[in-house]
């Protein structure tokens, strides 16, 4: 295999840490913490985030990984982990951008993560609290 196949597979895996499949999974694993406000948060982000996704056409991975970093780094709480989540986001930032997907879809996935991370938090600290 050459280096430009390797480049091409380890940016696709970082991507899929953005991926809606591992959105289900990291929701599944919450549900299992019992912890309601964070499953809340999660999943109005999910359902605010896919009907808005269906017609804006974002990049589902830039926006539900962002969706992913906010909520984890918020419930861990730890500046360590905040970072080593930054960076993996921004490389998986760089590999959406080496894999030449649209920029613009890039900006409108991060958009829709911050709007649907913000709108859910608001309205959970608002029905937990």
């Amino acid at each position: 295999m050459n280096l430009s196949k390797i480049k091409k597979e380890i940016a696709r895996d970082v991507i899929a840490l953005g991926s809606p499949i591992f959105f289900l999974l990291v929701v599944a694993r919450i549900f299992l913490l019992s912890n309601y406000a964070y499953l809340s948060q999660f999943i109005i982000s999910g359902i605010l985030f896919f009907p808005i996704a269906f017609f804006s056409k974002p990049n589902y991975y830039s926006g539900l990984g962002l969706v992913v970093l906010i909520f984890t780094t918020k419930y861990y709480g730890d500046l360590k982990f905040a970072l080593f989540g930054a960076f993996i986001y921004l490389i998986l930032l760089a590999s959406l951008v080496y894999l030449k997907e649209d920029k613009i879809k890039i900006l409108k996935g991060i958009f829709l993560g911050l709007i649907s991370t913000g709108i859910s938090y608001y309205a959970v600290n608002l029905f937990f609290n």
